[in-house]
Order: structure tokens, then C-alpha cells, then sequence
């Protein structure tokens, strides 16, 4: 009868333990999930990314003869047809199709907008951040509207700065930080004489956002090791600076949004994986 009762008091208290390991697991499981931003602000952040890539694409395709646009297309599909006279060259055929791209994606980012709206209100944004921020997209579609590619992309790097307060109302969030930095770049590659010393200030100020950046990332040793490649393009970059060329500016631009693009692809697929 003893053994029984003891065998009794045994059962009910790893009932009790089991129990109780379960509970922590749940609270460790709130504990660790991240605060980050929803899928549809992400999205908006996606679509510009892409807005800035098909208008450097434009440029390239411009910058070419339309004979020079047929030899590099001949290379690419290895024979190159006869068209009638009068008919579209593939070079504007081309281009047609990229800004047709570019109304989709625009379009995508005012219906992103119009589904993380009622969120930036809920969680107290800046009322007046909004507005600037609906203004700039406002401006940068009718530039897309105009086919003006360097009008969009002073509206776009405009718009991607007001997006960036946005994602700050998320403490685990770092694409607030990697938005402000990709504006500095851009801005910075538009330094000519006297606007050197305006793109130094901007890149120095970059130096914030990277300390931030290393705090919320210091656990994560792939990621770390991708923002100090990221803060090296930049001092690069400051560097090139007082060469003043054009061309090697674009060259330390890119290398720092691709790096950016490095923290991006692994913050969007954390929210890809919440959402």
C-alpha cells in the first residue's frame, strides 16, 4: 500500500514538472519572437528597390545606338532578324517594356500602402511623416507618368527616406536604418564639386545607423560579417570622394547597395517565415 501511494506521489509531481516545462516553453516562445515590420511595408520597401534597378537598366538601354542595342541583343538570342522598315527597333520595344514594368510596380507600392496605412496609424506614426511620404510617392508616379527617369529617382531616394521612419516603429527592425543608408549613397553619387563636402556629411552621418545596426545584429555572426563590408563600401566611397569621378562613384554606390541588399534578403525572409 506504501509503495503504491509512493508510486502515486511520483506520477503527480512529473505530471507537475512536465506540465510546467511546457508553460516556460510557451513563454520563451513569446519571449523570442522578433517585433518586425509587416509584409505589406516590406513590400513597398521591395518595389522601389526594383524601381531603382529598372531605371538604371533604362539609362543603359539609352545610352545605346539602336545599332548597338540589335548586336547586343544578336548576341544574346545568337541571331539577329530583319525587320521592315518602319517597324519598332527591339531597342525601343525594349524600353516599352520597362516602363510598363515600372507602372506595375508603382501601382503595387500605392496598394501596399493603402494595406500598412491603417498599421503607421495604429501604431501612433508621425502624422506628418505620413503625409511627406504620400506626397513623395505622389510625386515620384507622375514622374513615372512623364517617363522622366531622373525625376523618379530623386523622388524615389525622397520616398524611400520618408519610408524609413516607418520601419523605425519596430524596435527588431533594422530596414529603417538600411533605407536611410541607401539614401546617403544615392545622394552622395550626385556629389560634383562644391557638393562634396554636403556627401561627405551625408556618409558620415551613416555612422549612426551602422551602430545601431551592429547592436540589433551582434548575435547573428554572417550578418555582422555583411555589415562591416557594408560600413567598408561606405568609408570607400568617402574616399572617392575627392576624386570626383563620376564613374567611380556609381562603382562605390552599387557595392554598397549590394551589400545592403545582403542584410535585406535576410530580414525579409524572417518576415516572410511570421507572416
Amino acid at each position: 500500500m506504501r509503495k503504491s501511494l509512493n508510486l502515486l506521489i511520483i506520477i503527480i509531481l512529473s505530471a507537475i514538472l512536465v506540465s510546467c516545462k511546457k508553460t516556460g516553453d510557451k513563454k520563451d516562445i513569446k519571449i523570442q519572437k522578433k517585433d518586425n515590420a509587416p509584409k505589406s511595408l516590406a513590400s513597398i520597401s521591395e518595389e522601389f528597390d526594383k524601381i531603382f534597378d529598372s531605371i538604371k537598366e533604362i539609362k543603359e538601354i539609352e545610352n545605346l545606338s539602336p545599332e548597338e542595342f540589335e548586336i547586343l541583343k544578336s548576341k544574346e538570342n545568337e541571331k539577329e532578324k530583319e525587320k521592315p522598315e518602319g517597324q519598332a527597333t527591339e531597342k525601343d520595344k525594349e524600353l516599352t517594356k520597362t516602363w510598363k514594368d515600372i507602372d506595375e510596380k508603382v501601382e503595387k507600392i500605392h496598394k501596399s500602402w493603402n494595406d500598412y496605412e491603417v498599421e503607421a496609424i495604429k501604431k501612433s506614426a508621425n502624422p506628418v511623416k505620413i503625409k511627406e511620404f504620400k506626397q513623395n510617392l505622389n510625386l515620384c508616379t507622375k514622374a513615372i507618368e512623364n517617363r522622366n527617369s531622373n525625376d523618379i529617382l530623386d523622388k524615389s531616394r525622397k520616398s524611400i527616406l520618408s519610408l524609413s521612419s516607418f520601419f523605425d516603429l519596430y524596435k527588431d527592425e533594422i530596414n529603417g536604418d538600411l533605407l536611410k543608408i541607401k539614401y546617403a549613397a544615392y545622394q552622395a553619387n550626385l556629389a560634383e564639386g562644391n557638393n562634396e563636402e554636403e556627401a561627405k556629411k551625408l556618409l558620415d552621418a551613416t555612422g549612426e545607423s551602422i551602430t545601431r545596426l551592429r547592436q540589433k545584429l551582434s548575435e547573428d555572426k554572417e550578418k555582422t560579417k555583411n555589415l562591416d563590408k557594408l560600413n567598408l563600401s561606405i568609408s570607400d566611397m568617402k574616399e572617392s570622394l575627392k576624386e570626383g569621378n563620376k564613374k567611380v562613384l556609381e562603382l562605390k554606390r552599387d557595392i554598397i547597395i549590394d551589400n545592403i541588399k545582403l542584410l535585406h534578403r535576410g530580414q525579409f525572409s524572417l518576415q516572410s517565415n511570421l507572416w
